[in-house]
Formats: C-alpha cells, structure tokens, sequence
C-alpha cells in the first residue's frame, strides 16, 4: 500500500502524527501537530544543515504576531505557541519528507496528493454524512463534524476540499507512467469534495476548480505536442458535452439547493465584491496608516484575507513580514519550474497547489479560521526549495565522475 511505503521512507513516528494532524480526529491535529514539532526540532543537526532566509522569515514573521497574539488570546493560550513554531518547523518538515523520498518527482507526486486526501478526509465523510441523511434540499451550511458533533462554518468547511478541487487540472497532464488506479480513485474524491462543496454552496471552491483547471491548461499548451493537445481538447470537450447533455443546472434542482439559496441572498452586488469582502479590503488596507499596530475584529468582522487579517491582529511588521513570505515563496517556485523541466506531471501540479492555497488565502482569515491550512503550505514550500538543492547535488556528482 502507498501510504505504508511512504510512512517507511519518512519514518514511522513522523508519518503517523502527520496523519493523525491531517486527520484531526476530536479536533485534536495541533495537539499531534506540537509532536511534529518536537520530533523536527530535535532532530539532531538537521535545523542546521537545512537553515535558510526563507526559515527565518518565517520565524520571525510567526514569533511577532504570537507576541501580539499573546496580549489578547481569544482562542486561547495554547495558540501562542501555535503560531510561534508551526510555520517554521512545518517548512522544515517538508525539507525532511523531500530528503526521505530522495527527491523522486513521482513520489513527491502522490505523497503531496495523498496529503491533500487525507487533509479533506474529515470533513468530506462528515458533509457526505449529512447529504446520505438529508440530500442536498437541506439549506443549513454550518454543519457537524462526524467525529464529535461540533459545527463547522461553511467557510472552514470548505477550505479543506480546497486541494482536491484541483485534481482535474493534475489529471489533465499525461504522466509518463499512467497509473489508471491512481486516476479512478482521484476521480471518486475529486466529485465527492463537489457534491460536498455544493451541499455547502461554497462558490470559492467552485472557483478553485475553474481557476486552477484553465490554469493548467494554459500550462501544459505550449509544453506538449500537437497531438496531445488535440486529445487533451477532445476529451475535455467531450466530457463538458456529456456533463451539459446528461445533468441539469437549474437553481430549482435539489442538488443546488444550498448553492441557489446563497446566490440568490447575495445577488449580483454580492458576487461581484466577493460576498461584501472588498468593502473590509479597502477599510483595511486604510488602517494601515490610520491603526499601524492593528485593531479590533469587532470594528467590522474579519478581513477575510489573510495578510490583511495578520495585519489586524500584529499590526504592520508581521503583514509586511508575510508579504515578503509570499513573494519569495512565488520566486521560489517560479526558480524551481523553470529549473525542472523534464516533469511536467509534477511542475504542473506544484503550480497548481500554490494557485488553490493562495486563492483561498485571498479570500478567508487563515490564521484565525483554518491555520493548519497556512502550516500545510509551509510544509509544501519546504518540499518546493528543497528541490534545486537535492538537484544540484547529483549534478556534481556526475561531473565529477
């Protein structure tokens, strides 16, 4: 079984907390999560030998806005130190997972892939759950979680189906070793996370799924040969034309129920500012010099973006910090694509992940909503920057044979 080859390359005690963390069961993950912590920490020499500027911007970053966090611990105390040391050692992480595979583009392939699964698993079988007991004519959007009842808004709900709203953007690229296994089981957990993104009537996800796909498409164009594209076309085309033929769109259908009725309540206006969001944009943006050092979420709400958010809890040191953080994390992997041309199965999926995280970056208060999310993505860029150093070291090797 995959899992079990990788949880023997990785290690077990650091395979099985990740999946506990990504499995979160009794909403227990960042529990498992300070045990990956230590175990990374620890691990002897190796935060040495893997240290740079991208890590310490990270911990600077994340130790400043848990400084400022600490003075108003509305989640509670244990979020502090959440906040100081997941980022940093979840890039470290993906540093260690990248050495353990040996930089092997196909396994990174599934092992990140297998990560997003089992990141969605949870609120996959929960909102699956709801839709068995009460079909899609059910309009309530904060739904419980299997493991303990607890409701979860739609927005954090959501956010988890986020990477395997792309999966029709990775199985658009031709692998070179096609794994049919692989691509029926990607299909099933692609249109379960649908169905469950429209019982949620999550429009973010939906995008997520439009985005990334043309995304991808306009990617690999240029990259294949005419004949490929020409099937690649064919068969997209083909299966919008059974789609459109064989399903109905209508609002007045069950299996929009949730959906129609959100759409409906916003209206077009709604649409247009991302569900009142660029209202809280623009008022934030404008705190940057009117409340330097941040201000209360009961002025208006949430941002619902993440760096503006950053900047309303920490003030303008950690957003301007995170802003750094993003950048260098888009020049990293524009390096690493551009350096790694012959894997286009796994540059295309890279891209993708980066696109999805950030969009929903954009949209949702990340560090107060969904931070496993944001440690995640720390834990993709450490596989990311880990890539060109791995390569450049069998490089060497064979010149110097």
């Amino acid at each position: 079984m995959i899992a079990i080859k990788y949880a023997k390359k990785i290690g077990f005690p650091i395979a099985v907390f990740l999946f506990f963390f990504l499995l979160n069961p009794y909403n227990l993950n960042m529990y498992f999560g300070y045990i990956l912590v230590g175990l990374i920490l620890f691990k002897k020499g190796f935060i040495l030998k893997n240290l740079d500027s991208t890590f310490l911007l990270l911990l600077v970053t994340s130790g400043i806005y848990a400084l400022f966090y600490a003075l108003n611990p509305h989640a509670g105390s244990q979020y502090i130190l959440i906040y100081a040391l997941f980022p940093a050692s979840f890039y470290l992480l993906g540093k260690y997972v990248y050495l353990k595979i040996d930089g092997n583009k196909t396994h990174l392939f599934y092992f990140l892939f297998l990560l997003a699964a089992l990141y969605a698993m949870t609120p996959l079988v929960s909102v699956f759950l709801n839709i068995r007991e009460g079909g899609f004519g059910q309009l309530d959007r904060s739904l419980p979680l299997f493991w303990n009842g607890q409701l979860v808004s739609a927005t954090i709900m959501g956010s988890y189906y986020t990477l395997n709203m792309c999966i029709p953007a990775l199985l658009i690229v031709q692998q070179k070793k096609t794994n049919w296994s692989l691509k029926i089981i990607a299909s099933v957990i692609f249109l379960l996370s649908l169905a469950c993104s429209l019982r949620i009537g999550s429009r973010t996800q939906i995008l997520i799924f439009i985005i990334t796909l043309f995304c991808s498409i306009i990617y690999i164009i240029p990259r294949q040969s005419a004949k490929r594209n020409f099937i690649t076309f064919l068969l997209f085309f083909l299966g919008l034309y059974v789609l459109i033929s064989n399903v109905s769109f209508d609002f007045d259908q069950d299996w929009l129920s949730a959906f129609a009725s959100r759409m409906e309540k916003g209206g077009s206006d709604d649409i247009a500012s991302g569900g009142g969001r660029s209202e809280r944009w623009v008022k934030s943006i404008g705190n940057i010099f009117e409340q330097p050092l941040g201000w209360k979420a009961e002025d208006f709400g949430h941002s619902h973006n993440m760096w503006l958010d950053v900047l309303r809890v920490s003030g303008v040191i950690p957003f301007f910090l995170l802003i750094g953080f993003s950048i260098k994390s888009f020049l990293i992997l524009k390096s690493k694509v551009s350096k790694n041309k012959t894997n286009l199965a796994f540059n295309n999926l890279l891209i993708v992940y980066f696109i999805a995280f950030n969009l929903v970056f954009m949209v949702e208060p990340i560090f107060e909503g969904v931070f496993e999310m944001f440690a995640i993505f720390c834990l993709y860029m450490g596989i990311v920057a880990k890539i060109d150093t791995k390569q450049t070291q069998n490089t060497r090797i064979i010149q110097k044979q």
